[in-house]
């Protein structure tokens, strides 16, 4: 299942271009996909190691607002548990965003902007003993805020990203930072 999963990501990432380089930043819908470091912080962050993050993007530009687009992202960030290669931790996230871009001048390739989101987050912690999978998740709501810059090119642009990701859980404060670099079609 989890290289089916692989596999098939892979594969939408590799044909998401060909596809969709057709789409200008201009249109009122666009896609986009990111992926980095993630970093976990606090006590969420104490035993676990660095990890990555991987989201896919939907844009969506209201014809009526000039410096704002909405975002919609799925994400997901997974880290391992210092000193084992038996546990680990992720979150799978759906959130809804505002992005206001700051006014650049009409030539500017680079377009500095900020977000700010909230969303539904499930979290889930894995360790095998002996052979043996336990597990348990928890989902939960969550705000995250960040900001980045865009680097407009012909037909579509780049932008790097960092975002701070707040969720809101009973057990204990999960917090962490993804750090990516993305392309929006």
């Amino acid at each position: 299942m989890k290289r089916a999963l692989r596999a098939f990501g892979l594969a939408a990432a590799l044909a998401a271009p060909a596809v969709l380089s057709a789409q200008s930043n201009n249109k009122p819908v666009s896609l986009g996909v990111s992926g980095g470091l993630s970093l976990p912080m606090g006590d969420f962050g104490e035993g676990l190691n660095s990890g990555y993050n991987i989201t896919g993007h939907v844009y969506f530009k209201p014809a009526s607002l000039q410096a704002v687009r909405l975002r919609g992202d799925v994400s997901f960030d997974r880290w391992a548990v210092d000193g084992t290669n038996n546990a680990n931790s992720r979150s799978l996230g759906f959130v809804g965003n505002v992005v206001y871009d700051f006014p650049t001048q009409s030539t500017s390739m680079i377009k500095p902007y900020v977000l700010g989101g909230l969303g539904l987050f499930n979290s889930k912690s894995t360790i095998t003993i002996a052979g043996t999978e336990v597990s348990g998740s928890d989902t939960n709501l969550g705000v995250q805020a960040g900001a980045g810059l865009a680097f407009q090119l012909s037909g579509f642009s780049t932008f790097v990203e960092g975002r701070l990701v707040n969720i809101f859980s009973d057990n204990t404060s999960i917090r962490y930072v993804p750090i990516t670099f993305g392309v929006r079609f």
